[in-house]
């Protein structure tokens, strides 16, 4: 088991640099040595390099629930806590216990250093900042990452057009930071724009101004996918006036570096963020030549690749917790047709499977029933 030192080294490693964790770090070791104490006493295959992963997934609850809005969107998912429970193989009851002790430390919470760090980047005005949080939660979020398409084929293009892995690796993180859309139509960004209006309810009166002023800017966040755009007008070192290949115009873009000055008529792809009413560069962006610009059909482009992802879906099954066998595809792309069904589907209740509601006495038949917060 770790000391505080060892495990407050060990718990700024896994969060971004410019998240400062001290506010919290003695609540999350708290938890660490029974969760640690637990596995060894309980579990039948004692892992204890499964805490740390856990414990993040409890940081984020305690945050803003986004993991678990995924968790109960898609079954693919199932429930991380029973999941990481069956993995150590542990007894009903320890299990029990671990699901009582995410509760409480939900309950107990009374500072997120994550949250706050989230909003901070957000309210900064700084795209740089913006960037950085959304794009971290696409590559270090298992949970968030296991509701992602295959991403084979979008790593293709983007490799093509970049030539080189690192900017590849930048656009495709940019790409799913701003312009992937879960099966409810949100982006991240509006998904943590809902979380935090759902904790303005249970945060004292200066941080619920600040995430209900968070939320809305979020809700305001405009990105265009990667397209080709022709350079109008130089503004300066780092601002071009762009042209989309399909006639708009996007004025004062900001470039993450320094333009030559005799780029006017140039063409380039990239993906552009309209974020606090300026619009910016997002991941890297690539200067095309006169035999590279026609290859890039856009809307086609972009059309292949999600049928390619859809199918690869149509491929994949899996099987739920009950013994259900379902088709990927219809996890990660598809809603019940009958509202109701829908409505209780994003709280995780499937009425083709035992439920709560085979508890109450059948289902609510058009009669919304709140469960839990």
């Amino acid at each position: 088991m770790y000391t505080i030192a060892e495990f407050t080294s060990q718990w700024k490693r896994l969060h971004h640099p410019a998240m400062n964790v001290d506010g919290d770090v003695a609540f999350y070791y708290q938890l660490y040595g029974r969760l640690y104490h637990l596995v060894g006493q309980e579990a039948r295959c004692f892992d204890s390099h499964k805490t740390l992963p856990f414990l993040l997934y409890i940081e984020n609850t305690v945050a803003i629930g986004l993991d678990g809005v995924y968790e109960y969107r898609y079954r693919s998912v199932g429930n991380v806590k029973s999941r990481w429970c069956d993995g150590l193989e542990m007894s009903a009851n320890a299990a029990s216990e671990v699901h009582n002790l995410v509760g409480k430390a939900v309950a107990d919470a009374k500072y997120s250093a994550l949250r706050q760090w989230m909003a901070e980047c957000v309210l900064s005005g700084d795209f740089t900042h913006l960037n950085e949080m959304l794009t971290w939660f696409v590559r270090e979020d298992k949970v968030l990452r296991s509701v992602f398409p295959d991403l084979r084929y979008r790593k293709a293009m983007f490799m093509r057009l970049a030539g080189n892995r690192q900017a590849a690796r930048r656009m495709l993180w940019a790409d799913l930071a701003f312009n992937w859309h879960d099966k409810r139509g949100d982006s991240l960004a509006n998904t943590i724009a809902k979380q935090f209006r759902h904790e303005t309810s249970f945060v004292e009166a200066e941080e619920k101004a600040l995430l209900k002023e968070a939320a809305e800017i979020l809700d305001t966040i405009h990105s265009e996918r990667m397209d080709t755009y022709t350079v109008m007008e130089r503004t300066d070192d780092c601002t071009l006036t762009l042209r989309h290949r399909d006639g708009r115009v996007f004025r004062e873009v900001n470039f993450p570096m320094s333009v030559p000055q005799n780029v006017q008529g140039r063409h380039l792809a990239a993906q552009l963020v309209t974020y606090a009413d300026k619009t910016y560069i997002s991941g890297s962006a690539v200067w095309l030549n006169g035999e590279a610009l026609p290859t890039w059909k856009g809307e086609a482009n972009w059309n292949d690749i999600v049928k390619k992802e859809q199918d690869a879906a149509k491929l994949t099954y899996f099987t739920t917790t009950f013994g259900k066998r379902i088709c990927l595809y219809d996890d990660l792309y598809t809603v019940p047709k009958d509202p109701e069904e829908a409505y209780y589907a994003d709280m995780g209740i499937y009425f083709d499977e035992p439920n709560i509601f085979d508890f109450l006495g059948g289902r609510p038949n058009g009669k919304v029933i709140y469960l839990g917060g």
